[in-house]
């Protein structure tokens, strides 16, 4: 294993844990409010395994071959916060509609004005030029 392949997994496996946390809090918790889902060792353990496995080869699938540094300091990283964020918030909602019963109305509203802003920043504050991270 080259140098910077080494680096780049090396990075992966730390970011990974926090995929590791919230699939151990979160699938529990899915398993436990969906009626279709059974608990068994599988659901409750292998879920959690099974998701932090896929994101983090994907994540770094992703850097290898895009070469791309995942600094939320730089444009790349910006983008993919951003549109996880977007993607996480709409998990969010669609659990508080359908599982916890919340005002369909209230959730999009809440979720649209959310999103809408975080863009709006977005394009704003606009992405920090090489120039601005050389000096920062």
């Amino acid at each position: 294993m080259n140098p910077e392949l080494r680096g780049i997994v090396r990075e992966e496996l730390l970011r990974s844990i926090a995929w590791l946390g919230l699939g151990i809090v979160g699938w529990p918790i899915l398993v436990t409010e969906v009626a279709w889902l059974d608990a068994t060792a599988l659901t409750v353990f292998g879920l959690p395994v099974l998701t932090w496995a896929v994101l983090t080869v994907a994540s770094v699938g992703v850097r290898v071959l895009t070469g791309a540094d995942a600094s939320v300091r730089s444009s790349a990283g910006l983008s993919v916060f951003l549109v996880l964020g977007v993607l996480f918030g709409g998990v969010g909602a669609v659990y508080l509609v359908a599982v916890r019963s919340y005002s369909a109305l209230a959730v999009t509203a809440a979720y649209v004005t959310v999103t809408a802003v975080a863009v709006l920043w977005y394009w704003y504050a606009g992405v920090p030029s090489a120039a601005e991270d050389a000096t920062a």
